[in-house]
């Protein structure tokens, strides 16, 4: 039985990876290229900015999953991505359009929830952000988290809880419920791979380890466990 349903398993892998595909695109507005746009996946990982041409590629997209641009600070573009494999985005003032599929389509904006400051950190967010580093995200959205010299170097983020005896040091990170012993959070999980993060600025329940705070990050793999 067991066997079997590695087998079905392996099989529905197949099944996707044939369904996967390349899609490209260029942003404009009034006719000009928009250049550090940020281009996401809804269920993917795959992530882009685009160029100064407007030109931007995702690798690995699947027909049922959303692609997302960060339009403004207020407002998002998303689409169902289908069998749309080059495109062209043309924003408008309310709605934008699309062509490179069978029809052109016009779809409005969406507008984006307003995020309090210290509140849980969603994949959107980051991906809106265009952030490429965890450490970055945390300092951003995170009130009280900097970097700080440790061992010659200025690269781990400290969230500050209580303040530890040890001296400067970074947030013990929990991934998917797990205590990781590396301090910088980009040697643990890529940006683009995270669905949220979250702090315990206490950190008691993890003793001493989360002295200085602790930052929990749930991964799109272990969320949809």
């Amino acid at each position: 039985m067991k066997k079997l349903i590695g087998i079905i398993g392996i099989l529905l892998l197949g099944c996707q990876l044939m369904q996967a595909q390349d899609l490209t695109g260029i942003i404009l507005k009034d006719g000009k290229p928009q250049k550090n746009v940020s281009v996401w996946l809804k269920i993917g990982k795959a992530s882009a900015i685009t160029d100064k041409s407007g030109h931007f590629a995702l690798s690995g997209v699947l027909p049922e999953d959303t692609l997302q641009m960060s339009v403004s600070a207020k407002y998002d573009a998303k689409i169902v991505v289908g069998d749309l494999k080059n495109i062209t985005i043309n924003l408008g003032k309310e709605d934008f359009t699309v062509e490179g599929g069978l029809e052109e389509i016009k779809v409005s904006y969406t507008p984006v929830p307003q995020m309090k400051r210290g509140s849980k950190i969603t994949h959107d967010v980051i991906m809106r952000s265009g952030m490429k580093s965890v450490n970055d995200v945390i300092r951003r959205f995170v009130p009280g988290a900097q970097e700080v010299m440790v061992d010659g170097a200025k690269v781990l983020c400290i969230v500050r809880g209580r303040n530890s005896m040890r001296g400067p040091e970074p947030p013990l990170y929990v991934v998917d419920g797990i205590p990781n012993s590396v301090g910088n959070a980009d040697e643990i999980v890529a940006v683009e791979d995270i669905a949220e993060i979250s702090v315990d600025r206490d950190g008691t329940s993890y003793g001493a380890r989360g002295a200085n705070g602790v930052v929990i990050i749930k991964t799109l793999n272990g969320a949809s466990q």
